[in-house]
């Protein structure tokens, strides 16, 4: 089976085609024709990946991409929550049109495309699963995510497109710099605040379970039109996971601490400014990372593990000690990506 995977120079991507190579299947990638391979570069000089040059608004190279290919494993998005809107439009939802398109016209047997469990809200204010309502956040990520599932559906629906849906929580782990090397560094540095009691559920997930998530998802014939949650339902708290990454870090917890509503508040608030000014630069603080962080997001896998047979493998421990271990190994604290925390999920 040949799997096209998008976004493979992405920190999803990147282990989603390392995991399909260690099982010895023949991958190829695409990438944006500017884009480096990156960590990308040892698989392609040892012939293990087929590197094919395109972009999800370029619909010859997406026809070109899609040749020969038995599944899609679609990583590729604009992520975050701060940027103008028909960005994320272009790559999230009429992207994607493309893809499937080209896709049904190539014969693909499977697509899988990554969601994210925000398609449900960024404070749930309890446990959910599946069946939860959509909900459409204020920002252009959640927006243009919720539209992207709604094509989907109507994709299969009307063209019985096999597309299965997954929505991964907030995915952390090696090469992770984003969201997990930004939070190390500011552990590091004791500059971490707990949003509220700390005492709220984090939607936490290891980035090869999601790798794992998928692949299942893509060999399940039961899956086809339906939507799986991958998350790992152990349940971590705020505060488990920043006392697990002063651990590991041997670094002290943070101590301080801001109310929920107020972070909220100064979030509004920052973001406005930053409209105002028509900032390209994220604010230090959006309601999408305080809610993420610091609300009640619990979410239940029940559907993942009966269907696909999805057991979690990385718990936080070993998720964090790895992950800080990847985190100390790299010159991560001048990195210029570390200046805004991106959630991931």
């Amino acid at each position: 089976m040949t799997t096209l995977v998008t976004g493979a120079t992405g920190f999803l991507g990147m282990h989603v085609t390392s995991l399909l190579c260690e099982r010895g299947e023949p991958v190829r990638v695409l990438v944006q024709p500017s884009e480096p391979l990156a960590s990308l570069t040892s698989l392609a000089n040892r012939g293990q990946i087929e590197v094919c040059r395109g972009d999800l608004t370029d619909r010859p190279s997406l026809d070109a991409a899609v040749q020969g290919i038995d599944r899609i494993l679609h990583c590729a998005a604009k992520t975050g929550p701060w940027g103008p809107s028909r960005a994320y439009w272009r790559a999230n939802v009429g992207g994607l049109r493309s893809l499937v398109n080209a896709a049904l016209a190539a014969k693909v047997r499977r697509f899988v495309h990554v969601s994210s469990v925000t398609v449900h809200g960024n404070d749930i204010g309890g446990v959910a699963d599946e069946r939860a309502p959509i909900r459409v956040e204020p920002n252009p990520y959640s927006q243009s995510k919720v539209a992207g599932e709604r094509l989907l559906t109507e994709l299969c629906t009307e063209q019985s497109a096999p597309i299965t849906i997954v929505r991964p929580g907030w995915i952390y782990g090696p090469g992770d710099l984003a969201s997990f090397g930004r939070f190390a560094a500011m552990v590091e540095a004791g500059r971490a605040i707990v949003i509220g009691s700390g005492n709220n559920h984090l939607p936490l997930i290891h980035v090869r379970d999601v790798a794992r998530g998928m692949v299942l998802a893509s060999e399940a014939e039961n899956a086809v039109g339906r939507t799986y949650i991958l998350v790992n339902d152990e349940p971590v708290t705020q505060n488990d996971y920043w006392l697990t990454l002063a651990r590991e870090l041997e670094a002290s917890p943070p101590r301080r601490r801001i109310p929920y509503r107020l972070a909220l508040a100064l979030g509004t608030a920052a973001e406005a400014v930053g409209h105002l000014v028509h900032s390209t630069k994220p604010p230090p603080l959006t309601r999408y990372g305080i809610q993420m962080l610091g609300g009640e997001n619990r979410f239940q896998i029940g559907r993942a593990r009966r269907e696909l047979g999805f057991v979690p493998q990385v718990d936080l421990r070993e998720g964090a000690r790895e992950s800080i271990a990847w985190y100390l190994s790299k010159d991560t604290t001048s990195d210029p990506r570390l200046s805004n925390v991106e959630l991931r999920g």
